[in-house]
């Protein structure tokens, strides 16, 4: 199968669910299944050579029997800051912190035959998963 996904997050505060999973018909960097990608509305995301290890959040797509098919690194999807204007001469812009953030960000993954569901990970010391979601091939808001 060729193609790719284009799955729509959405998010308030930490808590992040998968609103939309559509395929779009472009072919994504490195190949099927490979690293490379972009994600739509935020910065490159970064390579990782071990999706186990990357101290980070992740996108991994598994088969019918809940193995990793693909992995997809991302740099932090929600919006912890926004850029303010300042009241400093020298420095006419600063970031603060957003106390509610709320939003929505974009991924896409390669469409694979044996794709069933997306997790959803954030990784520190160790990894969490934020999420796991069924994945509807072509249905707008067939992610939840």
């Amino acid at each position: 199968m060729s193609g790719a996904i284009r799955l729509t997050f959405e998010y308030r505060g930490h808590h992040i669910e998968l609103v939309a999973s559509e395929r779009v018909d472009l072919v994504l960097p490195g190949g099927p299944g490979g690293q490379q990608g972009l994600s739509v509305g935020l910065a490159p995301a970064r390579a990782a050579a071990q999706p186990d290890i990357a101290i980070g959040y992740r996108v991994d797509i598994l088969n019918a029997r809940g193995q990793r098919i693909h992995s997809r690194p991302l740099d932090n999807p929600i919006k912890e800051e926004a850029e303010v204007v300042s009241s400093d001469p020298d420095r006419p812009f600063t970031n603060q912190p957003v106390s509610q953030p709320k939003g929505r960000f974009f991924v896409l993954v390669p469409a694979l035959a044996e794709a069933k569901e997306v997790a959803l990970l954030r990784t520190t010391v160790r990894t969490q998963t934020i999420g796991r979601f069924p994945l509807g091939h072509g249905t707008e808001g067939g992610g939840s």
